[in-house]
């Protein structure tokens, strides 16, 4: 399977979303203004380049948005594997 990760430069261009299918919705945008910032904290967003919606999102644990002592570890912060991908690994 192959991946695409979202960075800052393609952020805007790609569906990130695992619910809102309108690009333009509030909370899309409140996402993308998020993920930027997070960026820059090392959070990591990969998503499928299948047709479906499979993506995750991590970063590193000192910097995960909820309080939680786990010094060298990731944080999955979001996980989502539906539609056509679902139960394929």
């Amino acid at each position: 399977m192959e991946y695409i990760q979202v960075t800052k430069d393609n952020l805007e261009n790609e569906h990130i979303c695992c619910a809102i299918f309108n690009n333009k919705d509030a909370q899309v945008s409140s996402k993308k203004t998020w993920l930027s910032e997070r960026f820059d904290d090392g959070l990591v967003f990969l998503k499928s380049v299948e047709r479906g919606r499979c993506f995750i999102e991590y970063i590193p644990a000192e910097k995960a948005w909820n309080p939680i002592e786990a010094e060298d570890y990731m944080y999955i912060d979001c996980l989502w594997v539906s539609g056509s991908l679902k139960g394929h690994g």
